[in-house]
């Protein structure tokens, strides 16, 4: 690893170890929704590993770092640190980011297989598939959440249905923002944001034999 990549994973390690204390110290205050949250949040910072170990693909550390940071972000400061309620601007924030990281994973999902020859398609509905795959993860988002409050009374909802319209919303925008960069990207592809992303991916050759 390089330095910048080191420097990634030191701080994705961290801010693991802090998401796990804050379980040890939700157990000890007895604060059930608060372990049950930083339970999820801390396995899905291991995603990464199990998917490296369990299916021998190598993820970029980027990869890591991300999923990390946003999970960080949006529990160890969003509900444990109450950020939601502290800044009336977080969740939204949040959302937008989030749908950002989202359509970029999209995106490169689907143009990585168009560029190494596994499907063929327009840049339309690369871009429209990068779009869908945030939109519907923000959807099956909100529904958990709908779920936690209404069988657990849980309140990740906080001001129920405007909360939930308004972050399906943010999650369009910023969705939208990269389905519609990835598909001018196609159509004309430059030094940049996704052209790295997509080298992280895909193999040179594949890459420069397609571009």
């Amino acid at each position: 690893m390089d330095r910048y990549q080191k420097i990634q994973y030191y701080t994705s390690v961290t801010l693991k170890i802090l998401i796990g204390a804050l379980v040890l110290i939700s157990a000890v205050r007895q604060d059930i929704f608060l372990v049950f949250t930083s339970l999820i949040a801390l396995f899905l910072t291991l995603t990464p590993l199990i998917v490296t170990r369990n299916f021998k693909i190598k993820l970029p550390i980027e990869v890591d770092f991300t999923l990390t940071i946003i999970l960080y972000l949006c529990y160890a400061l969003g509900e444990y640190s109450n950020f939601y309620v502290r800044f009336w601007w977080w969740d939204l924030f949040l959302h937008v980011g989030n749908s950002i990281v989202l359509g970029m994973v999209g995106f490169i999902l689907a143009y990585a297989l168009l560029i190494t020859s596994k499907i063929t398609a327009k840049p339309f509905l690369i871009s429209f598939f990068s779009l869908s795959f945030a939109v519907f993860i923000g959807v099956i988002w909100e529904i958990f959440e709908f779920g936690m409050d209404y069988f657990f009374g849980f309140t990740m909802q906080k001001s129920g249905l405007i909360d939930t319209m308004t972050d399906l919303m943010m999650n369009l925008g910023g969705a939208g923002i990269v389905s519609l960069l990835g598909f001018f990207y196609i159509r004309n592809p430059k030094r940049g944001i996704f052209d790295k992303v997509v080298k992280k991916f895909v193999k040179k050759k594949d890459y420069e034999e397609a571009n």
